[in-house]
């Protein structure tokens, strides 16, 4: 019988998990998911409908209590506990799928979720946020925007053109951050307080400039939770992939993959350091 290296990897961590659980049975930390595009698109990032169905669903029939991220970041600032099993769901770039496929399932299970905008290329006929690849998808129109939001969808900036902030001049970084949430703004007629960093790219200065353009919580692509001493503006998520199976994904969203995935950027990072 051939094992499946990921699979029994994920096995074992979720039992390191649980072991560790044992020792804080309490747990009041804050898991956010995130998705890139909903479609069976020819792109690295995509989740098929159908899983996302099924992921969502999963989360409903196991008990997890979804959480807006606004709702959650509120909470976690305000040092309350959050309810065990407290999760967040959270789209960037701002595919158009998000619209057409994943709204559905959202609303008729009554998960709320963020969805990151890459405000530039709203409204437009084409999404080219992702690297390596001939297909460019199309993003929402602020139209779909403000379906959603009046149907529960919550949505953050993810700055104007998508770029590496911390590879550009910090004017260059700065306007990127403002301009985005100002025409975000202008566009639904509420504040925006939600950020999003491009490929989780970000330093000490990048960091001030989001604060300084009046965010109040700022999420990352570095794996793991968020307890009551998260730093706001790192936010931990957990990336979902197109390879995961149901059983994968349980054990994701239930903490099997978090030694594996931080011990794989801690070795990422100091290979390249």
């Amino acid at each position: 019988m051939r094992v499946n290296p990921r699979r029994l990897l994920g096995t074992v961590g979720l039992a390191l998990h649980r072991l560790g659980r044992l020792a804080r049975p309490a747990d009041r930390s804050l898991r956010i998911l995130y998705y890139h595009s909903i479609s069976d698109d020819p792109i690295r990032s995509t989740v098929s409908p159908p899983e996302f169905a099924a992921q969502m669903d999963h989360l409903v029939r196991a008990g997890y209590r979804p959480l807006s991220l606004s709702d959650a970041v509120a909470l976690l600032m305000s040092g309350a506990s959050l309810s065990p099993r407290s999760i967040t769901v959270t789209l960037d770039d701002g595919f158009r799928d998000n619209y057409e496929a994943a709204l559905p399932v959202l609303a008729r299970l009554g998960i709320p979720a963020t969805v990151f905008l890459t405000v530039g290329y709203i409204g437009t006929e084409s999404l080219p946020t992702l690297t390596r690849t001939d297909f460019v998808p199309r993003p929402l129109s602020w139209e779909q925007v403000r379906e959603m939001r009046g149907r529960g969808i919550e949505f953050g900036s993810h700055t104007m053109t998508h770029p590496m902030l911390s590879r550009i001049p910090a004017e260059d970084a700065r306007r990127e951050i403002a301009d985005a949430k100002r025409r975000m703004e202008e566009m639904l007629g509420e504040p925006v307080s939600l950020f999003c960093y491009p490929r989780g790219d970000h330093d000490d200065a990048v960091r001030g400039l989001v604060r300084e353009a009046g965010h109040a919580a700022a999420c990352t692509t570095a794996p793991g939770v968020n307890g009551p001493e998260a730093d706001r503006w790192a936010l931990r998520r957990t990336y979902v992939s197109r390879r995961d199976t149901l059983g994968e994904f349980a054990k994701k969203v239930a903490g099997g993959y978090d030694l594996i995935q931080q011990t794989a950027l801690w070795w990422h990072r100091l290979r390249r350091a």
